[in-house]
Formats: C-alpha cells, sequence, structure tokens
C-alpha cells in the first residue's frame, strides 16, 4: 500500500473504467433499493430528508444556479450512465451531450434515454472531458460536472476545455469535493485518510479550492460563485461511513473466499475514509458556478 505521504494516485482512464464495472452490482442494489439511478450525495435539506429525495434536489439546485432554461444545450461532462442527462432534458425540455470514457456506461446511459423517452433530445459520445475531441467550439449555454471532475488528474486541463465549449455568457457548474487547504499543509496522517479514500475510488487528487478558482478567473470566468454545502452532503456521508463499519470486515472475509475483488474492497474502504476525512475538514463539498466572458483575451 502507498505509505500515505503522497496523496495522488494518478490512475488511469483503465483504472477508472474497471472501477465502475467492478462496482457496478454494488451501485445497483442501491438504485434498485431507492428508486433512482444516479451516483452523488444528494442535497438534504428541510424538506429533503432521505437519499431518494436528496438527489433530484442536487439537480435541481444545482440546475437554478446556472439558470437553465428550456431550449438550452446542456454539455453533461462525466455522464455517468445517464441519469443526470436524462432528468435534465425532460425536467427543463433541453439539449444534452453526455461524454464518458466507459462504453459500458454509455450503453446504460442510452437506454435509459429511450426507456425515459428523451433520446430525441440526448447524444451520448464517448469522450474524456479534459481533451473533448468531439466537442465544438462555442456550442453549449452551460457545462455541468456533477461529482466527475474530480477525476480529472489536471483539473486546468477540464476548465480550459469548458472555456472552449461554452458560448459568450455560458455557465459553468461543477458540485464536486475540494481540498480546503493545499495538499503541501496536510499531516502525513491526513494525506495517508485522504489517499486511502481516493484510491478506493480511483480518483487521481482532489483540487484545492482556492487554486481552483483562480483557474477560473485566469480562463475568462467572471461572477464566480463556491458554496461549501458540506452540511447538505453529511446525511450522505454519514450514512456510507456507517455502512463501511460492517461492510469492510464482510467484504475483506468474501475477498479471502475468492467473492470479491481488491477493488471491490477498497471501494467499501474508501467509503470509511471519505467520512473520516469531511469530518475532519480535509475536503469540503462546494457547489461551484461561473459565466464564461468571450470577449476578453485570454490569460
Amino acid at each position: 500500500m502507498n505509505s500515505g505521504t503522497e496523496a495522488i494516485a494518478h490512475h488511469s482512464n483503465d483504472d477508472v473504467r474497471e472501477y465502475y464495472a467492478e462496482c457496478h452490482s454494488a451501485y445497483k442494489k442501491r438504485w434498485e433499493r431507492e428508486g433512482h439511478r444516479s451516483i452523488h450525495y444528494g442535497y438534504f435539506d428541510q424538506e429533503h430528508t432521505d437519499h431518494s429525495e436528496a438527489i433530484p434536489n442536487m439537480k435541481r439546485n444545482i440546475a437554478e444556479r446556472v439558470g437553465i432554461e428550456p431550449g438550452d444545450r446542456i454539455l453533461d461532462a462525466g455522464c455517468g450512465i445517464g441519469e443526470t442527462a436524462t432528468w435534465l432534458a425532460k425536467e427543463y425540455n433541453v439539449d444534452v451531450v453526455g461524454i464518458n470514457i466507459s462504453e459500458m456506461q454509455l450503453g446504460l446511459a442510452r437506454n435509459m434515454a429511450e426507456d425515459r423517452n428523451v433520446e430525441d433530445h440526448i447524444e451520448f459520445r464517448f469522450d474524456d472531458f479534459t481533451q473533448m475531441d468531439t466537442i465544438e467550439d462555442q456550442s453549449f449555454d452551460v457545462v455541468w460536472g456533477l461529482e466527475s471532475v474530480c477525476y480529472a488528474e489536471n483539473k486546468r486541463d477540464f476548465l480550459e476545455q469548458a472555456a472552449r465549449a461554452l458560448t459568450n455568457g455560458g455557465h459553468l457548474a461543477v458540485a464536486d469535493g475540494f481540498l480546503t487547504n493545499p495538499l503541501e499543509s496536510l499531516t502525513q496522517q491526513e494525506r495517508r485518510n485522504l489517499w486511502r479514500w481516493l484510491n478506493g475510488w480511483k480518483v487521481p487528487n482532489l483540487a484545492y479550492l482556492g487554486k481552483f478558482l483562480d483557474h477560473l478567473s485566469d480562463l475568462n470566468f467572471s461572477e464566480i460563485s463556491a458554496d461549501d454545502i458540506s452540511k447538505n452532503v453529511m446525511p450522505s456521508s454519514k450514512s456510507l461511513y456507517k455502512f463501511s463499519l460492517w461492510g469492510y470486515p464482510l467484504t475483506k472475509l468474501m475477498q479471502i473466499a475468492g467473492m470479491r475483488n481488491q477493488v471491490q474492497t477498497d471501494n467499501v474502504a474508501a467509503c470509511y475514509y471519505q467520512g473520516q476525512t469531511l469530518r475532519d475538514h480535509i475536503w469540503a463539498y462546494n457547489i461551484v458556478t461561473a459565466k464564461i466572458d468571450q470577449s476578453a483575451p485570454s490569460s
């Protein structure tokens, strides 16, 4: 195991694809239990007190922040199996392009679009959101990243592509975990705990929020906002943490018996460390929004 002195795992796209393939059955069980197919924390408040309610509430909250309107064109960067893209198309009457590096997930996303009768408003493409080879310049009103941008090893690569893809005055919305302080300021134990979380979910690193916001300014974004909603995701974080207390020993025994593999075991261990590191304020969950000015000179 990594000594924990470095919290950056350098996972390849193949590692991420393997993770989602190996852990798909675990996610599917939760979807069937809760009646949705999302992979994110959700947004809890007084009116939305369980995960199945918090899931659409998160999407609605983000959509309202960037003012999504009927007829808008949305780029869902890291679209997963299409839950958010199909929800946006149905709820807001928008056109959506979802990009993903997993052909397995793209197939499920296309099936979901058909099941929800929004296939005429959605296109799912194989593409890396740090490169966006299939995306034309200034072709989207909103670039949306819901717990996906963390998978970019270099977050600025994603932001540069998002800036290129947005129409003048278009909006970026990123909801994700961010380091509350620079990585160098963390103790060895804090780095070790962070690494155990990120490695388990095959996330290369978390961006330091201050640096992420600086990148936005450099790339001609304005009206930049970062809202710490850690308290609103805390119920999900605590639920995952509590699950790991019995889930990890069970999964480890199943691995010894040949019924689980290391990827699946690390996934459950990560549930513990995400909770511990959030509790210790090593990271916070932020919704970051910004507006692009395509007429301004590049920095």
